[in-house]
């Protein structure tokens, strides 16, 4: 006889994915703000899902753009929209779906660079500096796309490991 297969709801995922050590994600609270700005108690991937999916407020904005070092200008291209759209929220107003999870993607950027780094200016220094292994761009420019993302994470992921880059 062959056994069933168990499936899950997005609500009742199977615990071995959802039960990740809190100090990986506690440093994405504070990049985004700490507990004002956010509507879950603790952060794992799928509180990051649920997160991305009711939004992430403005003022989670303004704390990330002073760790990435930018302007709300700036950060405004990289969630590709026009400064005066952000402006216009109040900091407690929710962002869209897709500049939440923008905004999700940046924060582990910035999450494992500060571990990478050490600090949040060397994490700076290295976001603002052309990367030969990035065809010369900076890793700031490229924060704009998922794909810019993840080539990032890849990087960081090399260097951490001590892979020539």
């Amino acid at each position: 006889m062959a056994k069933s297969k168990k499936y899950f709801s997005e609500d009742d995922p199977p615990q071995s994915l959802v039960e990740e050590a809190a100090v990986q994600y506690e440093t994405m609270r504070v990049i985004l703000g700490g507990d004002n700005p956010l509507s879950v108690a603790s952060l794992n991937d799928m509180d990051l899902i649920r997160l991305s999916r009711s939004g992430v407020q403005k003022s989670s904005l303004k704390s990330l753009s002073q760790y990435l070092g930018i302007t709300m200008d700036t950060m405004s291209t990289l969630l590709h929209t026009s400064h005066r759209n952000i402006q216009r929220k109040d900091d407690n107003d929710l962002l869209d779906v897709y500049k939440s999870e923008r905004v999700i993607e940046i924060a582990q950027v910035v999450s494992n660079g500060l571990d990478l780094f050490g600090t949040t200016d060397n994490l700076q220094q290295w976001l603002h500096s052309s990367i030969m292994a990035l065809g010369g761009k900076k890793p700031i420019d490229l924060l704009d796309t998922s794909f810019g993302v993840r080539m990032i994470l890849k990087l960081m992921g090399r260097i951490a490991h001590g892979v020539y880059s």
